[in-house]
């Protein structure tokens, strides 16, 4: 994640908000995105013959709409780490806030000797706060009992003032904007304890010599200064300006940047957090700039969708940008935030991704293999057939613990090893099977086997993992000139449209014997209401020797079955041809492999089934 790139987008925010006053870019939407209330504690200041004194009013709420920037006159900023509380009397509210309210937060708004008007004035609030401390909690605490669990999760506090008839709002205090601005600074040159400044140094941002440098003004704490090990790369804690030297401007820039993209570019891709940045390519252009990043926050809010939209929706900001042209690129870190101190364990960080290809990824690669016969009306969804579409959750479902890894992969166009993609697709499959057996051991549903099948062919389709593209499938002819119950020309239709994914000859053998074995079950399942053969596959965990004895035993008990030497003749052929003739190739492949193609046609099989067949079942 380039910190120049949250620099620019800060830049920005500075040009769209220079008529504020500085004090408003340093106060913090308490709840970014969300409608939220405010409870506001109320006191009046009454004026009797030049004697002031505070009453308390009672409790006022307030609501907070995500959609403007009312948010500013509560004066809220959150505090550092390892300083009590947060920077002023408003804060996310909870019983435990209102004692750190009274014991705590009113001490900076009173110890102020510039503003000692305004000081005397928050000296008499807080001793009508003192002075009334137990009400206020009992009837905060009916309040927060009352709310549901999402309302309590949005919830503040702060206090409004009558002072000479005029409604006041801790922004309207001059001691307000100067402890946050005070805040602000001291923020970028201590933490836990460690000062860290100089003056006259080179700012890492803009390469030039500044007056004022800051040593923690990163936008985003990738490390812990006060604990052992967690220090990367640094040696002295009191000159951490040397290691990320920023000046006094750069690092409002640097504040500003990361606010917006944590309030506006964060989302979530298959339950991973991240931010995206965008960058134009030509980094003066700044109009350029606010329109990708307008278009991707358009893409991102999610406000008002329901949790299965919100689901369907994980890929489309990357959709979006997949078809725009390159003029810009965009950084993606994805990341877990400590919820205590704020510092991000960075999971993956991908830089410079340019439009063409998210393209790839996300367009180019699916539509071509979406259009493959196989996935046509392969899913039931409230009893409709529906295709069966790619999307990165089919990347989820078999790496699910190595989801990001495989993602960094796929954006930096790295090769995957065969052997690893198949252990994961096996994996899946016999956990599938597993939890489905004690129900209904007689079905595997076949969306699994699809699923890996579409996995395979979108990373052959990338060229992530390798196969056979000269491979040439020899149909095998009818010899027996008899009425069979195998669909032989289908079978052979098959294996040539999915020639990427059976590209060898003992792929398509094995997967022909799966396809017998699905016969066999058929037959079981008609004669005893159960398949015991099942038994025989050792929960898919198969080997070169195993199979042999799958096929051999197989074949024996649908002859029996069958009283019929020549029965499924042709598909006897195949698996002869490619099976017997080339069982030597098996060691070719690795067992996970070996069991995959066996399953594939396992699951399959009854498509080639020839109608009649097919209606008995």
């Amino acid at each position: 994640m380039q910190d120049k790139a949250i620099a620019a987008i800060g830049e920005w925010q500075l040009q769209e908000f220079k008529e504020l006053d500085p004090v408003d870019l340093y106060i913090e939407n308490m709840f970014p995105g969300k409608d939220y209330q405010m409870l506001l504690l109320v006191f009046e200041i009454e004026n009797n013959q030049s004697v002031l004194k505070c009453v308390y009013k009672g409790i006022d709420i307030e609501g907070v709409r995500a959609d403007n920037d009312e948010y500013r006159k509560y004066a809220y900023r959150k505090g550092t780490s390892g300083r009590a509380g947060d920077v002023t009397i408003t804060t996310k509210l909870s019983l435990k806030k209102l004692e750190n309210i009274r014991d705590t937060q009113f001490k900076k708004m009173i110890k102020n000797e510039k503003f000692s008007e305004e000081s005397q004035i928050f000296i008499m609030i807080q001793e009508k706060f003192k002075e009334n401390y137990d009400a206020i909690k009992i009837k905060v605490k009916d309040f927060i009992n009352g709310l549901s669990k999402n309302e309590k999760e949005a919830l503040g506090i702060s206090i409004k003032v009558f002072l000479n008839k005029s409604e006041k709002y801790l922004y309207d205090f001059d001691i307000t904007k100067e402890i946050i601005k005070e805040e602000y600074y001291l923020s970028k040159i201590y933490q836990n304890k460690v000062e860290s400044q100089t003056q006259l140094s080179t700012c890492s941002i803009t390469g030039e010599k500044e007056k004022n440098i800051y040593g923690f003004a990163a936008p985003f704490k990738f490390s812990t200064i006060d604990k052992p090990g967690f220090i990367s790369g640094f040696f002295s804690k009191q000159k951490n300006w040397r290691n990320y030297p920023v000046s006094e401007k750069e690092a409002l820039k640097l504040e500003l940047g990361k606010r917006y993209v944590r309030e506006n570019l964060n989302s979530y891709f298959y339950g991973n957090e991240y931010i995206i940045v965008p960058q134009p390519l030509i980094k003066t252009e700044t109009k350029k700039l606010k329109d990708i990043i307008r278009l991707i926050r358009g893409a991102l809010i999610t406000k008002g969708i329901d949790k299965e939209a919100k689901k369907r929706s994980e890929e489309r900001v990357l959709r979006l940008i997949a078809q725009e042209k390159n003029y810009f690129f965009v950084d993606l870190l994805f990341f877990e935030e400590n919820k205590t101190n704020k510092s991000i364990k960075v999971k993956l960080s991908l830089e410079e991704i340019l439009p063409s290809r998210f393209r790839q990824l996300f367009i180019d690669a699916p539509e071509t293999i979406n259009k493959n016969k196989l996935f046509k009306n392969a899913l039931t969804i409230k009893k409709e057939l529906v295709d069966l579409k790619f999307s990165f959750q089919i990347i989820k479902n078999f790496f699910s613990s190595d989801f990001l890894d495989v993602v960094n992969k796929l954006f930096l166009g790295n090769k995957l090893s065969d052997k690893y993609v198949f252990e994961k697709i096996i994996k899946a499959i016999q956990k599938n099977y597993n939890n489905i057996k004690s129900k209904n051991p007689y079905t595997l549903p076949n969306v699994i086997a699809k699923e890996a099948i579409m996995l395979i062919s979108y990373l052959q389709e990338l060229k992530i993992i390798n196969y056979n593209k000269n491979y040439k499938y020899m149909e095998t002819e009818n010899k027996t000139k008899l009425e069979s119950t195998f669909n032989l020309n289908g079978f052979n239709d098959f294996i040539k449209e999915n020639s990427n994914f059976l590209d060898s000859d003992i792929k398509v053998g094995t997967f022909a014997v799966g396809v017998l074995v699905r016969f066999l079950f058929d037959i079981q399942n008609a004669s005893l209401g159960s398949t015991p053969f099942e038994n025989k596959l050792r929960g898919y965990k198969l080997n070169p020797e195993l199979l042999m004895n799958v096929y051999t035993e197989a074949l024996d008990k649908i002859q029996k079955y069958q009283k019929n030497f020549y029965v499924y003749a042709d598909l006897r052929e195949v698996i002869n041809q490619y099976f017997i003739l080339k069982s030597n190739e098996l060691n070719k492949m690795t067992n996970n492999e070996l069991s995959f193609y066996f399953v594939a046609g396992l699951e399959l099989g009854r498509q080639f089934k020839n109608k009649d067949e097919k209606n008995k079942q």
